[in-house]
């Protein structure tokens, strides 16, 4: 296998704008349902490391971009004491951009997005925990659900799909309908971090209501943020607000890919609403955007706008210590502008029945911005779905707001549950 990789299209806007404010570190979780061994875990680790090339890695300085190179230290899982999410120091981490964490019944995989998406950290995880159970002698079979760590990475796994994909038949330059979207605001926390709120829910009542109003569960829970979010934002000034939902796609499902680099696409859903505005009536917007900004000729022209700009003669010739103030401006100024906040929906992942037996539930928790302080990670495996808020404000009512809202479409219990960081004095 190659011993570097050049960072993905997407990747490389993450490197480029990230700081210690926002750290764009994202966590998939899975809840076991016995205590998480740590030798044992540790054990796992060092036998699927080498499977997964692409996140096993350092990032190296170069001119014009970055590059990521083999990384051949140690990778040592590390019980939980910080705050999830918390931004990845390669001085403190061997050079690694992802750390592999335990706490009580919990193993989580924490990744710097320059490395992956969703889909890439959840096939490390998901082969981590096989591996684990096979170490622990649980009777666990993969299905063909599993990259089994004793099989050789295939070479599609570390392509980069965006050039792949891309052609020069059309693109977006500036979408014109992406306007700046009512943004929320709250009071900082009183410690660096991040506040986790989670809604565990029988998934197949969500998704099962969701389809007989004529939507997908991404789609219902955008429209029900929307209204949650415009009647607070309603309060404060009666005019019209658009507010967008900035909503990941995994491109994989239209473009048949097997990588594990980021292959995604952002669709920022949006819905004007004023005092009169009905859950129907924002229901039917969000519907629509969906549509228009999910088919395959939006994606095609997201791909193709994201492969232009990065190697245009402009970009590429532009030394690094100039491009990326250049990227900060614009990601951060310009396109954090667009969204009040993002949604992120990993779906029902796929676990043999055998490997589903020794599992409570998943987890995904987003990383906030300083722009965008509220995120929202879902996750389902054996019908559980988990639905989780990362805040860095102190005011919680929107969450609160959102599983009021839920229930009163839904006769569904939910399970709610915090780490409360940030809601103490720090001299406590």
């Amino acid at each position: 296998m190659d011993s570097w990789y050049r960072i993905d299209n997407t990747g490389k806007i993450f490197h480029a704008v990230s700081n210690t404010d926002n750290s764009y570190v994202f966590r998939v979780s899975v809840v076991m349902k016995e205590e998480v061994d740590p030798e044992v875990l540790q054990d796992a680790l060092d036998v699927i490391a080498p499977r997964f090339p692409t996140l096993t890695v350092r990032v190296r300085k170069g001119l014009f971009w970055d590059y990521m190179e083999k990384n051949d230290e140690m990778l040592f899982v590390q019980k939980e004491t910080d705050y999830p999410c918390s931004p990845i120091k390669p001085t403190e981490s061997r050079g690694y951009l992802l750390r592999v964490l335990y706490f009580n019944r919990k193993i989580s995989l924490e990744v710097f997005h320059s490395l992956t998406d969703g889909t890439g950290a959840m096939e490390f995880l998901k082969t981590l925990v096989y591996q684990y159970l096979q170490y622990k002698k649980r009777d666990v079979r993969d299905d063909g659900l599993i990259l089994l760590p004793e099989n050789e990475p295939d070479y599609m796994e570390t392509e980069d799909s965006f050039s792949n994909y891309a052609n020069n038949k059309d693109r977006n330059v500036f979408r014109k309908e992406d306007r700046p979207s009512y943004q929320i605001s709250g009071t900082l926390l009183n410690t660096e971090g991040m506040n986790i709120i989670h809604g565990i829910m029988n998934a197949g009542l969500i998704n099962n209501y969701a389809k007989s109003l004529g939507t997908t569960l991404t789609g219902f829970f955008t429209a029900l943020m929307i209204q949650v979010i415009g009647k607070k934002a309603l309060l404060k000034s009666n005019k019209p607000k658009k507010i967008t939902i900035a909503i990941p796609v995994n491109l994989r499902k239209q473009f048949p890919s097997k990588t594990l680099r980021n292959f995604f696409s952002v669709a920022n859903i949006g819905a004007t609403i004023d005092e009169t505005s009905t859950f129907k009536d924002i229901l039917e917007q969000v519907n629509e955007e969906l549509f228009k900004r999910t088919k395959k000729e939006a994606l095609q022209k997201s791909i193709n706008q994201h492969v232009y700009l990065q190697n245009s003669f402009m970009t590429r010739t532009i030394p690094v210590f100039l491009k990326y103030p250049a990227m900060r401006y614009g990601f951060n100024y310009i396109g954090e502008r667009t969204k009040a906040m993002t949604i992120t929906n990993m779906g029902n992942v796929k676990l043999s029945e055998s490997m589903g037996r020794h599992i409570d539930r998943m987890e995904l928790a987003f990383y906030t911005t300083l722009k965008s302080p509220v995120g929202c990670g879902i996750a389902t495996v054996n019908n559980k779905m988990t639905v989780t808020f990362s805040l860095s404000i102190a005011e919680t009512d929107l969450v609160r707001n959102f599983f009021s809202e839920l229930m009163k479409h839904v006769d569904v219990d939910i399970e709610v549950y915090s780490n409360e960081w940030g809601k103490h004095d720090e001299t406590m």
